[in-house]
């Protein structure tokens, strides 16, 4: 009866179903210097283990798993026959201790044959990249019925096992996201150390590298934000916008009464108070254009709607509030100061 429960353990812990009492009682057996098991009755059970096509496809991979088990048994066996005892007491005893030796290395050198070869076959996971560029917008429909909008120079990168038993996709850029409800599967959004939650609502993300900004904006519903390397965890509900700036941590959060921040999806610019150097950087994207700022110390804030206006109209509107000048230098646009 002891022998028979060992090797129900040991083909539970083969199959990734033992727990961890199971495994405490496993070892608890092998360590008993008078354990009489027999080795056969432990081989045969891995044997049919290793046979099985629906376990281990690879039929390459299952006889170089073979060559491997049969000789370290006998290398084993070579070393328990050579090996001087004093009575046969100790030969009993270091008999037992290679046997346990060989049931330990069968049993780890099995399992992790077998679920790494059938982890490759069964889940083996590719990732689909969506992009758009400077200066253009793009519409997906996500399998499960997920609705993006990227906004310009943003990357989404999808698993192909999207949907299946989670919802995660990773994101680069600005996006907004209405969100298939379903209460089993959370969807996540992934962007370096931020991490967005929600079960099913419209919101619009924004995190490009070289901003100095994490923006939040819900149009319906809540969605909840994690950024790891601030210790941040908050909830934000809709008509809400939350603004996280990466370099001190500082947190803006509002209400609103009218989604502005989602005009770009009709290709119009609204900026809220926001720094010179922000602005500029939306502006490269929206238009694929390099407008540079020439002054080391512009701090100008601006606010204000642009509805589907020229590169050039956005730029003389700046220039009117902020008392900058501008001049074309090639392809570029150059903002400074008078002297």
């Amino acid at each position: 009866m002891q022998d028979t429960t060992i090797i129900l353990i040991l083909q539970r812990y083969i199959k990734n179903q033992c727990s961890e009492q199971e495994l405490r009682t496993l070892l608890h057996q092998l360590k008993l210097s008078d354990n009489r098991i027999d080795l056969d009755w432990i081989v045969r059970p891995l044997w049919e283990a290793i046979d099985k096509e629906s376990a281990l496809p690879n039929k390459e991979r299952k006889s170089e798993l073979r060559r491997e088990v049969s000789s370290l048994l006998l290398e084993i066996k070579q070393k328990n026959n050579t090996v001087p005892y004093s009575d046969t007491r100790d030969k009993l005893h270091l008999n037992g201790f290679y046997k346990i030796a060989a049931i330990l290395i069968l049993v780890f050198g099995v399992t992790f044959g077998l679920l790494n070869i059938f982890d490759r076959s069964q889940s083996t996971i590719t990732y689909i990249e969506s992009t758009s560029a400077k200066g253009e917008k793009k519409s997906l429909l996500l399998t499960d019925g997920t609705n993006v909008i990227l906004n310009s120079d943003t990357k989404l990168i999808i698993p192909s096992d999207f949907n299946n038993k989670e919802r995660i996709i990773e994101i680069e850029g600005e996006a907004f996201f209405d969100v298939t409800l379903n209460p089993d599967k959370p969807f996540i959004l992934k962007s370096g150390e931020t991490r967005i939650k929600v079960l099913g609502t419209s919101f619009d993300f924004k995190l490009y590298k070289e901003d100095e900004f994490i923006k939040l904006t819900v149009s319906t519903g809540k969605v909840q934000i994690n950024v790891a390397d601030q210790e941040l965890q908050l909830s934000v509900s809709s008509n809400e916008h939350l603004s996280i700036n990466k370099k001190d941590g500082n947190i803006r959060k509002e209400t609103i009464e009218e989604n502005n921040y989602i005009k770009w999806i009709h290709s119009s610019l609204y900026f809220n108070r926001e720094p010179i150097r922000e602005v500029i950087k939306t502006i490269n994207r929206t238009y694929n254009r390099t407008v540079i700022l020439q002054s080391e110390e512009a701090d100008y804030r601006i606010t204000g709607i642009h509805h589907n206006k020229s590169i050039d109209a956005v730029i003389e509107a700046i220039c009117f509030t902020t008392g900058l000048q501008y001049r074309h230098e090639d392809e570029n646009i150059i903002l400074y100061e008078t002297q």
